[in-house]
């Protein structure tokens, strides 16, 4: 795979963010989301009740098509894992796939949990041309929400893969 038009990503991933902070506004979450330039530390905070925090990052992506799994580079993860433990605050990862037209995710100490899946010990570090890439089985998310047609098309469209998805 090619490396990504970082535009293009900003874009995409945007588009996830704000189907994402739709949802969690629907179900009763108060969204907060960084409004300084540049790079932050996750996409979301969450507070529930006046008594329940969580930090999220969502990705929006199509699960890889050799495995039934998705992943995020491993660096972030590292990142994201070191914020929950010095926090004490659950980190979620939530995917946005079109592909799938799915939401889906799960929480990092959830997706720590050792599995085989397919003959395949998870979470896996698969080697890429320019970075590891820490992979999850999609058995191991929580479905969230569907995707409809419309907005799959919109994801779809802003897909960077130099491959075609294989369902």
């Amino acid at each position: 795979m090619t490396r990504p038009n970082f535009e293009i990503s900003l874009a995409k991933g945007e588009l996830g963010e704000v189907i994402v902070r739709q949802i969690m506004e629907n179900k009763g979450w108060v969204v907060y989301k960084p409004i300084t330039d540049g790079a932050h530390p996750f996409d979301i905070l969450a507070i529930k009740n006046k008594d329940r925090a969580i930090a999220l990052d969502v990705k929006a992506k199509s699960r890889m098509n050799k495995f039934p799994a998705t992943g995020i580079d491993k660096n972030h993860f590292l990142q994201y894992q070191a914020f929950s433990f010095k926090h004490n605050m659950p980190f979620y990862l939530v995917f946005v796939d079109e592909a799938q037209k799915s939401i889906y995710g799960q929480s990092l100490d959830e997706l720590e949990k050792k599995r085989v899946v397919h003959g395949v010990s998870y979470p896996f570090d698969m080697p890429t041309s320019y970075k590891q890439v820490r992979l999850w089985p999609l058995v191991a998310m929580k479905h969230i929400a569907n995707i409809d047609e419309i907005m799959a098309n919109k994801l779809s469209a802003l897909s960077q893969r130099n491959y075609q998805y294989i369902a």
